[in-house]
């Protein structure tokens, strides 16, 4: 019931309701940042009260009162129940993090080869992108370093029958990890060095992505 397609979303009033962009926003799981975005959305009313949607977005209120209260109605969480129109987990921890960041890091948790990017502040991420509310290029860059994804590799969970998958465990992978300063060479003009190639690599990607529509990583950055 919460995530739709465009034609949906559009219906439901994005781009002609005034502030339901806020509400309704752009989705995306590990295989849409690995790949080619799916084009799905996903409604957002975390923070309103049930008289406010129905007063401001009517449409969305209907979609959500005919497809998701019914099953949350037989829910066994009564904070699911009692919030039918909120999506179920709300991660109020993710929000607080990035709020007021124009756009934050992310990584699929789980895979054979560890990348990262940048997502803009107003994209929903799922529970298969791993966030960091971080939006210098400089982590960016240090986080897509060959150090760092040793580092990655070599602390992160195997996942047994996937032969070459890893798992990025944020608090092993990136919480332990000796991030570069002054006291280890890090100068000024070495981190201007970096952000400049972590954003050349972001945009990057972010184009093939765009040009590509059965695009891989292999193929990314193979260009």
């Amino acid at each position: 019931a919460f995530q739709v397609n465009e034609a949906t979303a559009r219906a439901l009033g994005l781009g002609s309701v005034p502030g339901i962009g806020q509400h309704i926003r752009p989705y995306l799981n590990g295989r849409d940042f690995a790949s080619r975005p799916r084009g799905r959305w996903v409604i957002d009313f975390f923070g309103l009260e049930s008289e406010d949607v129905r007063a401001r977005f009517p449409a969305a209120y209907q979609h959500l009162l005919e497809r998701a209260k019914p099953e949350r109605d037989q829910n066994r969480n009564v904070i699911f129940r009692r919030l039918w129109w909120v999506i179920g987990h709300p991660r109020p921890q993710f929000r607080k993090a990035t709020h007021g960041l124009r756009r934050f890091i992310v990584t699929v948790e789980t895979a054979k080869h560890r990348a990262f990017g940048f997502l803009p502040a107003g994209v929903v991420p799922d529970s298969t992108l791993v966030t960091l509310a971080i939006e210098d290029a400089l982590h960016l860059g240090v986080l897509s370093s060959e150090a760092h994804a040793a580092w990655a590799w070599a602390n992160g969970g195997s996942m047994g029958v996937y032969i070459g998958n890893v798992r990025y465990n944020k608090t092993r992978c990136f919480e332990t990890f000796p991030l570069p300063d002054d006291d280890t060479g890090l100068t000024p003009e070495l981190a201007k060095r970096i952000r400049s190639l972590a954003e050349q690599i972001d945009a990057h990607r972010k184009a093939q992505q765009a040009a590509h529509a059965d695009l891989t990583l292999t193929g990314m950055y193979n260009v």
